[in-house]
C-alpha cells in the first residue's frame, strides 16, 4: 500500500524592504536630495522621505503652488522644498525629463485603461434585484 504523502505547509513572509536597504547606502545628491535604487526606483528625493524632487517641481509647475504650499501638502518642513528646488535648479535638464516620461507613462497607462475591468468581465455579470 502506498504511503500518503503529507506536505508541510510553507511560510511565506513578505519581503523586507529594510532588510534589503541595509546593504545598499543612500547617496546624497545635493543638500537635502538622495537616491536610493530601491526606494522610488533611484530617483532623487527629498532627504528622509519618499517624496520625488519630480513630485515638487510638478506642484509648483502645473497647480502653481507656493513653497510653503508645497511643504504644507506634503506635510513636510520648508526648508526641505527649498533644497528640492535648488537641485532642480542646478539639474533642471535631467528633472524634467524625467517628468516628460512619467507623463508619457501616464498616459499610455490612461490609454491601456490600465486598472480597470475587462467589458467582457462585466457583462458576464447578473444584475442585482
Amino acid at each position: 500500500m502506498a504511503e500518503k504523502r503529507v506536505e508541510k505547509e510553507i511560510e511565506r513572509q513578505k519581503p523586507d524592504i529594510k532588510e534589503h536597504i541595509k546593504g545598499v547606502k543612500f547617496h546624497t545628491l545635493a543638500k537635502g536630495v538622495t537616491t536610493h535604487p530601491l526606494v522610488r526606483s533611484g530617483r532623487p528625493c527629498i532627504e528622509g522621505t519618499g517624496i520625488k524632487v519630480t513630485d515638487i517641481i510638478a506642484a509648483q509647475t502645473y497647480h502653481n503652488m507656493e513653497p510653503r504650499q508645497i511643504a504644507e501638502h506634503y506635510a513636510i518642513e520648508l526648508f526641505m522644498v527649498e533644497d528640492a528646488l535648488r537641485y532642480y535648479a542646478a539639474h533642471a535638464g535631467y528633472i524634467d525629463t524625467d517628468i516628460e516620461i512619467e507623463n508619457i507613462n501616464d498616459g499610455q497607462l490612461a490609454e491601456a485603461k490600465y486598472g480597470t475591468r475587462a467589458d467582457s468581465l462585466l457583462s458576464r455579470r447578473t444584475p442585482v434585484s
